[in-house]
């Protein structure tokens, strides 16, 4: 905790995510309404009725924003968990077994790497047909190679170890 105490960015990023977090989880008690019902007149104002206001049709915009919350966080856990399997997996594999299969699985690493990970992204949706699915599995492709190059680093310095 002394590491976030003099790291102010990370301080206020925990503070930030915190407060993501919470709000995500609290979406359905602090807007019971759904979110994409009209709740009002189109444009009103923000702190009038409405915290941000409504949109063209009415609908509250800090109620879309608090329930938006929820589906980014879970696309971003999902996406994150099979990202560190994928990259974990392939870099154990590529640390433990040196040799071809190491200049294997690492040069696949690198050729997902050479590519701009937005774009790419963008291009795998479009194939897969947008949707929450197909979301997932493109951060998932374009997150996972820093975690294999990091791991099978780790790997590799493991097997120079001397163990009892």
């Amino acid at each position: 905790m002394q590491l976030y105490g003099r790291n102010k960015g990370a301080l206020i990023g925990l503070v930030v995510l915190s407060v993501v977090v919470m709000l995500a989880l609290t979406a359905t008690l602090i807007f019971p309404e759904d979110p994409f019902s009209s709740v009002g007149d189109p444009f009103e104002r923000p702190f009038d009725e409405h915290l941000f206001g409504t949109d063209q049709l009415g609908r509250d915009v800090a109620a879309g924003v608090v329930h938006g919350a929820r589906t980014s966080l879970l696309v971003a856990l999902i996406a994150t968990l099979i990202s560190v399997f994928v990259g974990t997996t392939i870099g154990c594999f590529a640390g433990y077994f040196p040799g071809w299969i190491d200049n294997v699985l690492m040069r696949v690493t690198e050729f997902f790497q050479t590519i701009p990970s937005f774009v790419f992204a963008i291009v795998l949706v479009a194939i897969m047909q947008p949707s929450l699915k197909s979301i997932v599995i493109a951060i998932a492709v374009v997150t996972w190679p820093p975690v294999a190059r990091l791991v099978r680093g780790e790997m590799m310095a493991m097997r120079k170890r001397e163990f009892v």
